[in-house]
């Protein structure tokens, strides 16, 4: 798909076409690479984002799960002693 971008400040460009420059692209590569680039971060970002909640969800799982076993060993605990 092709793109046209008008009014773009000159001081902008000149330092666009440093980085190309360093990069050995052309300008179009090089604002090409930057644009998809951008859509990548953003899909990382979301899928990050998503993680985190997953871990979110998992740690308060494994602590009800950790109070729960801690309830039942003690209960053991008790039925041991009422047993001897």
């Amino acid at each position: 798909m092709d793109v046209l971008i008008r009014g773009v400040d000159p001081h902008a460009m000149k330092k666009i076409d440093e980085w190309a420059k360093k990069k050995k692209l052309s300008r179009q590569s090089y604002l090409k690479e930057l644009i998809e680039k951008a859509t990548l971060l953003e899909l990382v970002s979301q899928a990050d984002h998503s993680i985190e909640k997953q871990l979110q969800v998992n740690t308060l799982f494994m602590e009800k799960t950790s109070d729960s076993v801690n309830e039942l060993v003690d209960l053991l605990k008790e039925l041991m002693v009422d047993g001897e």
